[in-house]
């Protein structure tokens, strides 16, 4: 009888350590989807740069890079369900701390959105100088996110 609890309690404690770790599909979707959006900003973003300290950015080239960042960020709040941290089980760099500080979590998403858009709007107007401003503000409020908010690789 004594055998039969503990092989009971294995077997419990396993099915339950599987399903800590058995990320739902939705969960599943909802990281791959952020990863990929995030890397496809970050080379987008680093695209814009480099046109910028070319000293003479060619619009036409950073036009579409910024519209596409505005697009994603605009996209990036449904990608970050309770559950789709580190508890999933999944390889993520959120930080548990997004969902236990939602509110200044949601805030600077918020600010990552708007600052997209101005950059979009300074990419459409061709102006190369509200093209660095645009970039600089964006590049800072990533930061404040990913320093709160991001684990290391």
């Amino acid at each position: 009888m004594k055998m039969y609890r503990i092989m009971v309690a294995t077997i419990a404690g396993l099915a339950t350590s599987v399903a800590v770790y058995a990320a739902s599909p939705a969960v599943t979707t909802a990281v791959s989807s952020r990863q990929a959006s995030y890397k496809e900003i970050g080379g987008a973003f680093k695209s814009i740069n480099d046109e910028i300290k070319s000293g003479r950015p060619d619009m036409n080239s950073v036009r579409p890079l910024a519209r596409d960042i505005a697009a994603r960020a605009a996209l990036l709040p449904r990608f970050f369900p309770r559950g789709s941290g580190p508890e999933s089980g999944l390889k993520t760099r959120a930080k548990a701390e997004i969902w236990q500080d939602n509110a200044t979590f949601v805030r600077l998403q918020g600010d990552m959105i708007n600052a997209a858009r101005a950059l979009d709007a300074a990419a459409t107007s061709g102006n190369a100088a509200a093209l660095a401003s645009a970039r600089a503000t964006l590049g800072g409020v990533c930061k404040s996110c990913h320093d709160r908010f991001r684990a290391e690789s």
